[in-house]
């Protein structure tokens, strides 16, 4: 049966069987896992079992949830030996700690250690060459030596880490390659994680035999040193450093040595190295320091484009499956204009993004009746186009012959507020147009009113009648008509046209695209809805584009 591990700030373990049942974490009492934590949320997040496996999702928590250092969006797989953390709580899926790290809460403190170098310092290539062209005397040959085995481990442990490799294995592998050339008994790599950042340990090195299976205690203050002026830090015989007395030590053993070093990118600084020497009798020397501050630097940057590559396979992925995604909307959208002896019918739509929230739809009623549909979900990208792909779905169940248009808009506007989030609605104008009579039955759902423009240009705002879709559970709606003529144009659109935006951050607007339609009403409903899109896309020419953009032309030809 499947544990989970739970490490507190304080290092303790408590290990909860699953038993094939739903785990609650959180601040509140009534948690399945209490979690003190003042970033943590009453009920922060769920462990449950699924037909995938278990997996962990948050329950919109503040702060967020992060499973092996990255923030999850939704319900999420755990694979064993992941790392859920929860403000400062660890939780590890079926495979506990085999040497568990405790950062102690300790005031920093302004008092000089042994060495402390800032890591730029050491960085400096002209340190090195210097010496290394320089004429010295035989009292310098040791430093020249040094410096050349720094060069050659330098040399050798680029070389190991060329290959790109999974962040777990990169981790593993730089502090294998740390401790094989610089002894120690205990090395640390942590990784700054979590919201808000605070360092995780990620990979424990054991290598005295004596010290395997005790909880590591590592004081605050040595981590705040190095991280606060981005600087390597070394304390030696730390036992008799009155700086330490007050912290109970740097660790509760019998330090001889210790050092810590930043992970820095050149850029940022994303965790830290630690280590010590309690059996060895050799201390740490200013040698090591440096060359752990060059490692350390090496890895730090490593890692950095570990995950890169991470993200950059991940975008890839994503834009491989938001290009199915497109290709499916666009399957949604009518694939050809009603066929109509009395009307021409045309329409199109822009996505901002790959995918988008605007909806437009031709839908057969009887031989004799179109239904004629132009939404926009509110928001963007993949959330407004799953939306949209619902109301489609809803719609297209509403409509058939002995529908009433009210009642259709009002089972429309509940299931929206049941199927979406509260700061979720759709603006939806929907008719049903007669293409005998050229009766034209409406309902306006809070969208931007259509356009009817009648051959001498006369203006027609067709005005909405009730509040969007999804805004209040049993809104009710009142269906309007008008009768369209010979010549006369209905132009339905989204505000993406009316509110599109030049460099100059002024809109195209209503009145821009009126005197457009008036321009050209004599055109036929495809030319003109290819005009009207000409004239907007040369108006935010040089400007990004800021929303969906749709447009629907009925026009009465006969």
């Amino acid at each position: 049966m499947p544990k989970l591990f739970v490490y507190s700030k304080k290092g303790e373990e408590n290990i909860i069987p699953l038993k094939d049942k739903r785990i609650s974490m959180g601040r509140s009492e009534d948690n399945d896992i209490p979690v003190l934590d003042p970033f943590c949320s009453g009920h922060h997040a769920f462990i449950y079992p699924s037909e995938k496996g278990y997996v962990v999702r948050d329950n919109g928590s503040k702060n967020g949830t992060f499973l092996n250092g990255k923030k999850i969006q939704a319900e999420t797989k755990l694979e064993r030996g992941d790392e859920v953390l929860i403000g400062s709580t660890r939780i590890i899926f079926d495979k506990g700690l085999s040497t568990n790290v405790e950062v102690m809460e300790a005031p920093s403190t302004s008092v000089n250690v042994n060495t402390i170098i800032h890591v730029e310092e050491v960085l400096k290539k002209s340190d090195i060459d210097t010496t290394m062209k320089a004429t010295f005397a035989t009292a310098e040959m040791e430093k020249v030596k040094s410096e050349h085995k720094a060069i050659s481990i330098i040399s050798e442990v680029s070389k190991a880490l060329i290959l790109h490799k999974p962040i777990n294995e990169l981790l593993d592998n730089i502090m294998d390659l740390i401790c094989e050339n610089l002894p120690m008994d205990r090395g640390i790599l942590m990784l700054k994680e979590g919201n808000p950042p605070q360092f995780i340990p990620k990979v424990v090195r054991i290598n005295n035999d004596s010290l395997k299976d005790r909880k590591i205690q590592v004081s605050q203050s040595i981590i705040n040193m190095a991280v606060s002026k981005n600087s390597s830090v070394l304390t030696s015989d730390a036992q008799a450093d009155t700086r330490f007395k007050a912290q109970e030590s740097i660790l509760k053993f019998n330090i001889h040595s210790a050092m810590c070093v930043p992970l820095w990118n050149n850029k940022d600084i994303i965790g830290i190295i630690y280590s010590d020497r309690i059996s060895q009798l050799e201390q740490f020397s200013d040698d090591d320091l440096k060359l752990l501050t060059l490692l350390s630097n090496l890895a730090a940057v490593k890692i950095e484009n570990a995950k890169l590559i991470v993200q950059s396979i991940e975008k890839e992925k994503m834009e491989k499956e938001l290009d199915l995604a497109a290709k499916i909307q666009e399957d949604f959208l009518p694939k050809e204009s009603p066929e109509s002896k009395n009307f021409e019918i045309v329409g199109s739509n822009i996505p901002c993004y790959q995918v988008g929230g605007d909806y437009y739809d031709f839908i057969t009623i009887d031989p004799s009746r179109l239904g004629v549909v132009v939404a926009d979900v509110s928001g963007k990208g993949v959330g407004a186009s799953l939306l949209m792909a619902s109301l489609r779905a809803a719609l297209h169940s509403e409509l058939y012959p002995k529908y009433k248009i009210e009642e259709m808009a009002a089972k429309l506007n509940n299931f929206v507020h049941r199927s979406s989030s509260p700061n979720s609605f759709i603006t939806f104008f929907y008719c049903e147009l007669n293409n005998k009579t050229g009766e034209f039955k409406y309902i306006n759902a809070g969208h931007n009113p259509p356009l009817v423009i009648d051959k001498k240009g006369k203006i027609q705002r067709l005005e909405s009648c009730g509040l969007c879709l999804g805004m209040f559970p049993s809104t009710s709606y009142e269906a309007s008509k008008v009768t369209l003529d010979v010549g006369d144009n209905a132009i339905l659109f989204t505000d993406g046209i009316t509110e599109s935006r030049n460099k100059d951050n002024k809109e195209f607007d209503e009145e821009r695209l009126i005197k457009l339609i008036q321009k050209h009403s004599k055109l036929s409903a495809k030319k003109l809805l290819e005009k009207i899109n000409e004239e907007v896309d040369s108006f935010i020419s040089g400007a990004e584009r800021m929303d969906d953009m749709t447009i629907v032309i009925i026009q009465r030809v006969s």
